[in-house]
């Protein structure tokens, strides 16, 4: 099963595309800031990140950033 982390601290869009994302048989995991998402992406290696650039502790870019300092994963950007 392909997993995706989702990082975003808007609790209604994260449940929304937790839903949807399983449905589509996707095991997912989650994270409300930038530290979490990039400890969660260490931990389980997912096979795609879907992160918001306006993240409560840091920017998602310092996000993106952190996670291509060692992983090539597809990394989808959120943005309002």
């Amino acid at each position: 099963m392909t997993a995706v982390l989702v990082i975003d601290d808007d609790a209604g869009l994260v449940r929304a595309l937790q839903i949807n994302l399983a449905a589509r048989e996707y095991r997912v995991s989650t994270a409300h800031d930038g530290a979490s998402g990039l400890g969660a992406a260490a931990r389980e290696r997912p096979d795609a990140v879907i992160v918001d650039l306006g993240l409560p502790d840091m920017d998602g870019a310092a996000v993106i950033r952190g996670v291509r300092g060692w992983s090539r994963v597809p990394i989808i950007v959120l943005s309002a």
